[in-house]
């Protein structure tokens, strides 16, 4: 104890201890608001996942966390406007319910991924296609390129000549387009920079070539989208798909 004295050289004082005390922890600054930060089990390394937004697209954030306010919302509205009752129980309850906007939308996507074979030789490169929307490519010593053995008209069977028709993808890699060959004469690239393209019959039968980052490289290819237009829009899988009404508007 101090006793009468107030003062001490030798008493450390809880401001020091603090001040050496945050020497010893990194600190992760926050990134936003919609973003929390996630534990990866690598030391010195951490993750992060988004949190929904409804003012953003629906497709955007199919993959993004939800917090309990947003999610009784949704399910309210889910109940209020997309399910109707069809059947009511005597004490005037619904027992049976069945969904308004049944009918499935047309995704603007034209490009049928599935449709991509796992297939290829060392000696000719590699596509695995990984069941999740993207497929791997894996290219040889010689050739930067891929075949798919596909046709552009089999890989998207909905597109038309004469049309107008925007090409969108992702990948890891840093090549950023496809190889259309037709025969030794007759091929084109299709690059993300000029995206747009009138269509052709020729265009329609050739062989799809995937890229990855040169020779002896592998890359991963997600998110293909042929959509007809002149502006690419963000990205729906093929086929027909439900949206909520409260997102039609959105990704339409």
């Amino acid at each position: 104890t101090l006793g009468n004295s107030t003062s001490d050289t030798s008493l450390p004082m809880v401001g020091g201890v603090n001040t050496k005390l945050a020497t010893k922890q990194d600190e992760i600054p926050a990134k936003n608001t919609n973003t929390v930060l996630t534990y990866t089990g690598v030391a010195g390394t951490v993750g992060e996942k988004g949190i929904y937004d409804d003012t953003g697209t629906y497709a955007a954030q199919a993959d993004n966390l939800i917090d309990a306010g947003t999610f009784n919302a949704a399910l309210k509205n889910g109940l209020d406007n997309e399910f109707v009752c069809a059947g009511y129980a005597d004490t005037g309850e619904c027992w049976l319910w069945s969904v308004d906007n049944d009918a499935p939308t047309r995704s603007p996507n034209l490009f049928d991924i599935s449709k991509v074979p796992t297939r290829g030789l060392p000696s000719r490169g590699t596509i695995v296609n990984n069941g999740d929307g993207s497929i791997t490519v894996t290219t040889t010593p010689t050739n930067g390129a891929v075949t798919s053995d596909k046709t552009l008209s089999q890989l998207a069977p909905g597109l038309e000549v004469g049309k107008t028709y925007t090409l969108s993808f992702k990948t890891t890699g840093t090549d950023r387009h496809i190889y259309l060959r037709k025969d030794a004469s007759n091929s084109t690239t299709w690059h993300l920079i000029s995206p747009t393209r009138t269509m052709t019959q020729d265009l329609l039968d050739s062989t799809v070539y995937f890229y990855a980052s040169g020779v002896s490289t592998t890359a991963t290819i997600s998110d293909i989208q042929i959509e007809e237009g002149t502006t690419a829009t963000p990205y729906v899988p093929y086929g027909n798909v439900y949206i909520p009404q409260n997102q039609s508007a959105q990704n339409q």
